[in-house]
């Protein structure tokens, strides 16, 4: 019982540190993200959306396809400044980590312009729905998923590891 009540404020100060860690990265990115990279990544995700929406039979077009990328574009930065904010896990495994959930990301946003526009040629309440859930789920639940998935999150925070079941 006295561990539990050592573990305890330790555990929250490991929360609140990340949580300090994660809004401080998370500003810093938004603004590389806002004066620099954000052109190029939804040019990025415009480029992969091309060929997705030439499957239906439509051609993309560019300047649309820019504002729609650049509406749902911020959940790199979301998965971005979790994976770095994370403490006791090796750079390398980071990068890794990033490397793989930025492309899975670049799909997902991909296929939801290619979605815009497929509801938007066919004038498909359907198709708009299904591309707003989609929508939705990239921004707030697909970056969650993605850094619990990719980084070992449970040996970043060991308070968690007695939630895990069969740690010896």
């Amino acid at each position: 019982m006295a561990d539990d009540k050592r573990d305890t404020p330790a555990g929250a100060r490991e929360v609140l540190a990340f949580f300090l860690r994660f809004l401080a990265i998370s500003v810093a990115l938004y603004l590389v993200f806002y004066l620099l990279a954000g052109r190029y990544w939804v040019r990025l995700v415009v480029l992969v959306a091309g060929p997705m929406l030439s499957a239906f039979g439509h051609d993309i077009v560019l300047e649309t396809a820019m504002k729609i990328a650049e509406e749902i574009s911020l959940n790199p930065l979301v998965f971005l400044s979790l994976i770095a904010a994370v403490g006791r896990v090796p750079w390398a495994v980071k990068l890794r980590g990033a490397a793989i959930g930025t492309a899975i990301l670049v799909v997902a946003n991909a296929l939801t312009v290619t979605f815009a526009f497929v509801a938007s040629y066919r004038g498909s309440e359907g198709w708009w729905t299904g591309t707003e859930l989609l929508n939705l789920t990239n921004n707030f639940f697909v970056p969650i998923l993605l850094w619990l998935v990719l980084l070992p999150v449970r040996s970043a925070f060991p308070f968690l590891r007695r939630f895990g079941g069969n740690d010896a």
